[in-house]
């Protein structure tokens, strides 16, 4: 968000007049005659129009990114660019910009390739509407906790590698909504900053989830047997996420005071367990779900500032 001044121009008695920012009236192609829309809020004017955004370029070096390549273009298609030039020394570099494009930036394809470059453009598939996708994306990571605790306890250890795999379209739905809120913003800007912030979480208590599935499938010969503490531990990260889940859409004051009680309660079992295990896949599993409770507790603050008027 830019803060720009303006002075207020005085037109005969009654009306008053600021001018709009040239940038901002370019990229939108704001023409004279054109309607936009004007938005009051307390002692604040939101201005908005309904065009679509002119398309933005971007040119990124790879020569020295590696391993860093997919994030790098990621993280311009999130922030809403729609046509890339990416330069490179070494072809062999391309397959690293394919992988990329292919795993999250969903509607980027190559257009153009040359010895020593390539142009990546937004060509098909129009931004969806963020509420459904984002939804989407919460009802997918709930599935992900639920899927790994079950086949846990049904020692099938197999079907953990299968919801693992779940982490790729997790994070393509949160490179979707971030995308989505950098190119068209969001209905109330003032809640736009948290919004974005609990989305970049979603993706990454996926992939603590995706390191714990992994983390069992790779003992799974030893025939690993986690003790019930752990899994009543497992239960109550998984119930305090689905918590935050019913109440990011729908406020409710005894769920998020439950929340802050629960998050206290398994900090104390977390570190009562590693006071006493010696198990070293025991306590990478608790290490584990630390995080991911944690880090579901941190969804919390930037909540409360989306939901406190």
């Amino acid at each position: 968000m830019v803060n720009i001044k303006r002075k207020v121009i005085q037109i005969a008695n009654s009306t008053q007049l600021i001018s709009l920012p040239r940038k901002w009236s370019q990229k939108y192609g704001i023409k004279k005659g054109d309607e936009i829309e004007v938005e009051e809020n307390g002692s604040k004017i939101t201005v908005r129009t309904d065009k679509s955004f002119s398309v933005e370029k971007a040119e990124l070096n790879i020569d020295n990114l590696d391993p860093m390549v997919l994030r790098s273009v990621t993280a311009l298609y999130k922030r809403g660019v729609d046509e890339i030039k990416i330069t490179f020394n070494k072809p062999e570099l391309i397959k690293s910009i394919q992988d990329a494009i292919g795993k999250e930036a969903v509607g980027y394809e190559i257009t153009e390739q040359g010895k020593d470059y390539c142009i990546i453009k937004h060509v098909s598939g129009e931004l969806e509407d963020f509420e459904p996708v984002l939804r989407r994306t919460f009802l997918l990571l709930i599935s992900m906790a639920n899927e790994s605790l079950e086949s846990i306890k049904r020692n099938d250890f197999d079907n953990l590698k299968n919801v693992a795999f779940l982490e790729e379209a997790n994070n393509r739905f949160t490179t979707n909504c971030r995308r989505f809120l950098n190119k068209k913003g969001y209905k109330d800007s003032r809640k736009l900053g948290p919004l974005y912030y609990i989305i970049e979480e979603i993706e990454n208590i996926a992939d603590q989830y995706k390191y714990l599935c992994y983390h069992i499938y790779k003992y799974r010969n030893k025939k690993i047997k986690l003790n019930k503490e752990i899994l009543e531990i497992f239960q109550e990260t998984n119930e305090m996420l689905n918590t935050f889940y019913e109440l990011f859409y729908k406020f409710d004051q005894d769920k998020l005071v439950a929340i802050g009680k629960q998050r206290n309660q398994l900090v104390d079992r977390f570190l009562r367990f590693m006071e006493k295990s010696f198990n070293p896949i025991e306590n990478l599993t608790i290490h584990q779900l630390l995080t991911i409770m944690q880090k579901t507790f941190c969804l919390v603050g930037p909540y409360m500032v989306i939901n406190y008027d």
